[in-house]
């Protein structure tokens, strides 16, 4: 007799669903108990409605999707704790990496580049006596008034508003220059003989000749010596104005300094100009280098300590050690960006984890939609299960029945694959807190020891903090 193909067919289906069957209660069905081969308890094939073949098939997937989804999630959990204890390695290396900015730090503290220098007050030629019209005298020759005589340039000339002053900046707006701050500057070359020299020329010269931009100069100078940028500030933009065009990069670099110590970004522009006015001078390009090289502008920097050790090979004492931090931070920002961006992808990490987890959970749900409550199977071995049972616990939760609208109350006790997933080993908000406190201890370290010694926005806001006193008392003392 011939079959014929549609019964082949059939025949090979029954065969392929036999076989998965038999796997399937072999691996998921069945336990070694006590000598025994016995039902499993928590066997996610006790049907509801054991005749329905298309549920038992839906529940071989539901199973083996559980099963092995959950494998992947041990894995994936064990692969971020791995990543976690890498993160905490690399912190520490990082630390151990940033000791050059700390260094830098210090250079920040004396960096002369950004001050006033011995090199500087040659360049604007401090005036002889005839060129004052009189002798600056000795401190012992002075009177006491003429010792409380400051420069205060707006006394004696008035700042005109247009692009020679640039009042179109941010920095020189009223609430900003209201609360303009800047550190008294020191210098080991410059004495307190020095500073009371500049005052004495600064006061003569603004009373005799109002109209020279030497004498703002030295103003600014004066002041930024003694911590007040608001006076320091109209002095440079005074001069500035006033300058002839072969010396304007002189108050220009007075004043973009200035800016520059005070946290504004637009001192760039300023710094810029005086170079483009003056290129050919050495100074202009390296003042310039030292405030790209705080704003991590390391390429640009380079390239102006170059021109500067171009222009003036005597320079490169001075330039070397800046090169030098330049080098370190480049490295340790790379290093740094690499580790914020190794904590995003831990992070994503956590979700997908969270994610894989919750699909688990809902087709570990699908399986007990079909499947017989675990508290309704003790008729399989009635004392050994009842034991089994009791060390499970029990959990309940609000389901709508098919072909009903009403919701109700279900209870029943927690399989092995739930246990599992209740368990710390895949405890979600663990291994969350575990990142965020792990992560967030990398960060404040690096952010610590680092960032917040030379990140120029950082710097700005400690100097905006600064006690009121002090800056009431530089005020009081013009």
């Amino acid at each position: 007799m011939v079959m014929r193909p549609w019964k082949l067919v059939i025949v090979a289906c029954c065969l392929a669903t036999l076989h998965v069957l038999s796997l399937t209660s072999a691996s998921n069905h069945w336990v070694l108990k006590d000598a025994r081969i016995v039902q499993k308890l928590d066997s996610p094939f006790h049907m509801r409605d054991p005749k329905n073949l298309i549920a038992f098939l839906a529940q071989i997937r539901y199973n083996e999707y559980v099963e092995r989804s959950y494998l992947d999630l041990l894995r994936k959990r064990e692969q971020i704790v791995d990543h976690l204890r890498f993160s905490m390695r690399f912190g520490e290396d990082l630390v151990e990496q940033a000791k050059c900015a700390m260094d830098y730090y210090m250079l920040e503290k004396r960096m002369s580049y950004l001050k006033i220098t011995p090199e500087q007050l040659k360049r604007i030629n401090l005036p002889e006596q005839g060129e004052t019209g009189a002798s600056p005298g000795t401190a012992g020759s002075l009177t006491a008034s003429d010792r409380m005589v400051e420069p205060i340039c707006k006394n004696y000339y008035e700042l005109s508003v247009g692009p020679a002053t640039y009042d179109h900046l941010e920095s020189f707006q009223p609430e900003v220059t209201e609360s303009a701050y800047v550190e008294r500057e020191q210098d080991t070359n410059i004495g307190a003989s020095t500073v009371e020299l500049i005052r004495r020329f600064a006061v003569n010269g603004l009373q005799r000749q109002p109209e020279s931009w030497k004498f703002h100069t030295l103003s600014s100078y004066y002041w930024r010596m003694r911590g007040n940028a608001l006076q320091a500030l109209p002095c440079a933009r005074l001069a500035t104005m006033l300058a002839p065009p072969p010396f304007k990069d002189i108050p220009l670099l007075s004043l973009g300094t200035i800016l520059f110590r005070m946290g504004r970004a637009d001192a760039e522009i300023i710094l810029k100009a005086a170079v483009e006015h003056a290129p050919t001078v050495a100074e202009n390009h390296i003042v310039l280098a030292s405030a790209l090289a705080m704003k991590h502008e390391f390429n640009r920097s380079l390239q102006h300590f170059d021109e500067a050790e171009r222009l003036d090979p005597s320079t490169l004492p001075r330039t070397r050690q800046v090169r030098h931090f330049i080098n370190c931070l480049e490295k340790l920002t790379m290093e740094t960006s690499k580790m914020y961006s190794y904590v995003k992808y831990m992070k994503n990490e956590v979700k997908e984890f969270k994610k894989l987890k919750y699909q688990i959970s809902q087709n570990h749900e699908r399986l007990i939609q079909q499947q017989l409550p675990l508290g309704a199977r003790r008729f399989l071995d009635t004392k050994a299960n009842n034991d089994d049972l009791h060390r499970r616990g029990q959990y309940c939760s609000t389901r709508t029945p098919n072909g009903s609208d009403e919701p109700v109350l279900f209870c029943d006790f927690y399989s092995d694959m739930q246990m599992r997933l209740e368990s710390k080993d895949v405890d979600i908000d663990v291994l969350e807190r575990d990142l965020k406190a792990n992560t967030d201890a990398v960060i404040q370290q690096v952010s610590t020891e680092i960032r917040k010694q030379f990140n120029l926005e950082q710097l700005k806001a400690a100097k905006a903090q600064m006690p009121a006193k002090t800056t009431t008392k530089n005020t009081k003392s013009t």
